[in-house]
């Protein structure tokens, strides 16, 4: 069976109110053939806010846990929902 393989960027943010907007839309310009997820880790911020204004689907953990929650939060959401690839975008400063 041929199909097209669903694939899921995950974008793990905290306190990106002054970046997610472009983070999104440069991963749709490139990407456009892929869902976004922003897992919002605690941040005090807006992050999630803006996320959401960008029509993403957005997952608010609690605190903050750091990139490897982040990470797994998104890992177990993309197997939840059946994608067949989860890339992470990460930015090293």
């Amino acid at each position: 069976m041929n199909r097209l393989e669903r694939i899921l960027v995950i974008i793990p943010a905290f306190n990106e109110e002054d970046s997610i907007g472009r983070v999104i839309e440069d991963v749709r310009t490139n990407c456009p053939q892929m869902d976004i997820l922003v897992v919002n880790d605690g941040s005090a911020d807006h992050t999630s806010d803006k996320a959401r204004a960008s029509g993403v689907v957005v997952l608010d953990l609690p605190f903050n846990l750091g990139i490897g929650g982040g990470m797994q939060t998104g890992y177990k959401y993309a197997a939840e929902k059946g994608y067949d690839i989860a890339i992470l975008y990460y930015k090293v400063p």
